[in-house]
């Protein structure tokens, strides 16, 4: 090889050894999790070719003698053996069976077979050449070598060409490019036999292109393709950061946010949303920085079920659900609801992603709701009131006409001395008294807007109950039939009573003029799982309460809207609607079902189901009227009321009874002469409703001067609330005036049981 050729041979071989190692190079510092990768067979595969490059270009003959005398045939060799790797490399790589190693692996195993290859080129091939080349023409043996390295060139080529086509991957076609480049280069040494220099400077710059495409398409695997990848990780998050941003900014009442914690009580918000300072009243990075101010927010009555809601959604790993109270700095409390779900971090900690959301509006919404309720409830009851009002009117008439034709007929008696006919009057002025008392009772326990107490209680007295509030009301054509049997449920009674009034009501104005008949049943039966599906309700033991008339009916749209509020099918004034509506809402609060059963002209029924529980309801309480007064020891009674015909008749009745009785019409009297003799009683009975005092304040004042004297207060409105007020002032009972004289003297003689005897 002449000097021009030789130092052309040398600069392109140069160029060719800086492109590999520029391949080796990337090849390093690509990244990967997957060890299978193929830049690191690239890297163990070009680091022996970059070797074999560096011997060929230096051992020519004509070359300064380094590791041994230039020879042709150990230039060849390393010629040979760079193309085989350089062929070898990137048929792994097409055919994706790259060993399992990493960097250093893959660096110690090209460097242990180029140390190889540089033993077996520098001591045995000299020793027989089998590739010398003269006057630039190849042996057989190189030039079978050649064809074999160009038709693998040429297969790794296809393979990558196949698998770009499924891939669709720049860096797949410039290798396959790269390898038909190379087996061009191959190809044009192997057939060197005239113009040999000039073929065989154009198979090096074939090379040298050959590399640069792989280095293109090294760059693009280990630089563009994962600075490609990263930009638009970074754009996906840059966007997903800003719809996380504009979806927390743009909830009106919601705050997003995360909590970390490795204890329960050890927490700390790792991101808040700009919400915060709008919906908490602190601003996101205050939150981040000291989660104390957040929680000094809370209410006090409203934290010791925070701590405890997060001790277990920590202990449980499991999600944290509850609406607290939060005070804010304009003095506005507002409930605000956090939910979020814990999920395990890789260190052991837990993570709660999270939404705190501004339930107030909701909140007040259904307080406004509960009391629109309420409010139906009660309009409907005073709708009810009004239709029994005339009833009511006629028959307490009829009760004083009895009682006043009774007292002529005794005033008469006595005036001809004829006892027993006096004593039959008497009799019958009690039982009218006792007829109106029970009738004044339950019209008062109806109308009282009383918070609903739900007891076990016996269906059939209520319904009873209910069923008499109407006789007094329904005119003579209507007749009521009950079947009832002893059933018991948790209810209201009042409630019942309302939804018994209601429907029959409702019966009889659907009878008309003409009357008929009105059936009311009560039953225990036991719903099946498919009748309980329909009605959804529970399977198994329940209640039906049924109403049936004989009237007109109704048709298939008012069967539909018969329980919509405020509807009805009466003439404008004639009523509200809400009758049916209300009996739905009792019912379905009692978790029971209300169903509608009607045919024009073949009346209507209504069938409720409530759930049937079992226990014994409380019986009624044991009857005191007339009852005859105990033995008593004389103890001395304080009266206080401001009726004069009411303190006269129990001053009366209780002197008869044996005790010594001082009656006041004026509290201030009473309290005065307490005053002056607070040893002077054993028990102190008064009013509650009185023009200057009220019995509270008169049992209050006397407290102070008498702390263990029995007491008593009487009133005609008995209410939760004033039973609770009494019992904290020392009072022993209240009781109800329209209870008869002999039930006073029984509580009388209760509390003067329990007193403490002075020392």
């Amino acid at each position: 090889m002449t000097g021009r050729m030789l130092g052309l041979h040398l600069l392109l071989e140069l160029a060719a050894i800086i492109i590999a190692s520029l391949v080796v190079v990337m090849s390093w510092h690509t990244f990967h999790h997957d060890r299978r990768e193929p830049a690191h067979v690239l890297l163990c595969g070009f680091l022996v070719v970059v070797v074999c490059d560096l011997m060929h270009a230096l051992t020519p003959e004509g070359m300064p003698s380094l590791f041994a005398d230039g020879s042709d045939d150990v230039a060849g060799f390393f010629w040979l053996m760079g193309r085989s790797f350089q062929a070898a490399t990137l048929l792994l790589m097409a055919l994706r069976t790259t060993p399992r190693i990493n960097r250093p692996a893959a660096t110690a195993i090209g460097t242990s077979i180029a140390a190889v290859l540089l033993a077996v080129g520098i001591f045995q091939v000299e020793s027989r050449p089998l590739i010398f080349i003269e006057a630039l023409r190849m042996k057989p043996l190189q030039a079978r070598f050649e064809y074999g390295l160009c038709a693998a060139n040429l297969i790794v080529a296809a393979l990558l060409v196949r698998r770009s086509r499924v891939s669709d991957r720049d860096q797949e076609r410039l290798l396959a490019l790269s390898c038909v480049v190379m087996a061009a280069g191959g190809l044009s040494f192997a057939l060197s036999e005239q113009n040999a220099h000039t073929q065989h400077v154009f198979g090096h710059v074939l090379k040298v292109l050959a590399y640069l495409l792989l280095y293109r398409a090294t760059f693009i695997a280990s630089i563009r393709a994962p600075y490609e990848a990263v930009s638009r990780s970074e754009a996906q998050l840059a966007d997903y950061a800003a719809r996380i941003k504009t979806l927390s900014q743009n909830l009106p009442l919601s705050v997003m946010y995360q909590v970390i914690g490795h204890h329960a009580e050890d927490r700390r918000f790792v991101y808040v949303s700009e919400a915060s300072e709008r919906i908490f009243g602190i601003p996101a990075e205050a939150a981040m920085q000291d989660p104390a101010r957040l929680f000094a927010r809370i209410v006090p009555e409203d934290r010791a079920k925070f701590r405890a809601e997060q001790r277990r959604s920590h202990r449980e790993v499991s999600i944290f659900d509850l609406t607290v109270r939060l005070g804010r700095d304009d003095g506005t409390t507002r409930h605000i609801h956090f939910h979020s779900a814990p999920r395990r971090l890789a260190d052991g900690s837990l993570i709660w992603d999270g939404i705190a959301t501004d339930v107030t509006g909701r909140m007040e919404a259904e307080e406004s709701r509960r009391r629109m309720e309420a409010g139906r409830y009660e309009s409907q009851r005073l709708e009810a009131l009004g239709t029994l009002a005339s009833g009511i009117a006629h028959d307490f008439n009829n009760i004083l006409a009895s009682i006043i034709g009774n007292v002529s007929l005794v005033l008469d008696a006595i005036k001809k001395d004829a006892t027993a006919d006096a004593m039959r009057g008497v009799q019958h002025i009690h039982k009218a008294s006792v007829r109106a008392r029970d009738l004044v009772k339950q019209i008062l326990s109806f109308s009282r807007q009383q918070v609903p107490v739900r007891e076990v209680r016996a269906l059939r007295s209520i319904v009873s109950e209910g069923i008499g509030l109407l006789d007094a009301t329904l005119p003579a054509s209507i007749t009521v039939r009950a079947q009832l049997d002893e059933v018991s449920a948790l209810v209201d009674t009042t409630q019942i009573q309302q939804v018994v009034l209601n429907l029959c009501t409702n019966a009889a104005q659907a009878m008309g003029p003409f009357g008929g008949c009105i059936d009311v049943g009560l039953v225990a039966v036991e719903l099946t799982l498919a009748r309980a599906q329909e009605l959804g309700l529970a399977a198994g033991p329940h209640a039906n309460l049924w109403v049936a008339d004989n009237g007109s009916g109704m048709s298939e749209d008012t069967q539909r809207r018969a329980f919509e509020p405020f509807f009805t099918t009466k003439p404008v004034g004639s009523g509200t609607g809400l009758g049916l509506s209300v009996v739905h809402s009792i019912v379905k609060t009692h978790q029971g079902a209300v169903t509608l059963t009607s045919e024009l002209g073949a009346g209507s029924r209504f069938d409720i189901y409530l759930p049937r529980v079992s226990g014994t309801p409380p019986g009624p309480p044991p009857a005191m009227d007339g009852a005859t007064p105990a033995h008593t020891d004389g103890e001395r009674v304080i009266y206080v009321d401001d009726d004069v015909m009411m303190a006269m008749m129990v001053e009366s009745l209780l002197k008869s009874a044996g005790y010594t009785v001082t009656s006041f019409t004026d509290a201030d009297l009473a309290i005065d002469v307490m005053r002056r003799h607070p040893d002077a009683f054993d028990i102190l009975v008064t009013d509650f409703n009185m023009p200057t005092r009220s019995g509270l304040d008169l049992i209050k004042a006397v407290r102070t001067m008498r702390p263990g004297l029995p007491m008593l207060l009487s009133t005609g409105y008995v209410t939760e609330d004033l039973i609770t007020e009494a019992r904290k002032l020392g009072a022993s009972a209240v009781l109800e005036k329209e209870h008869s004289p002999e039930s006073l003297v029984a509580a009388i003689r209760s509390a003067l049981a329990t007193r403490v005897p002075k020392e």
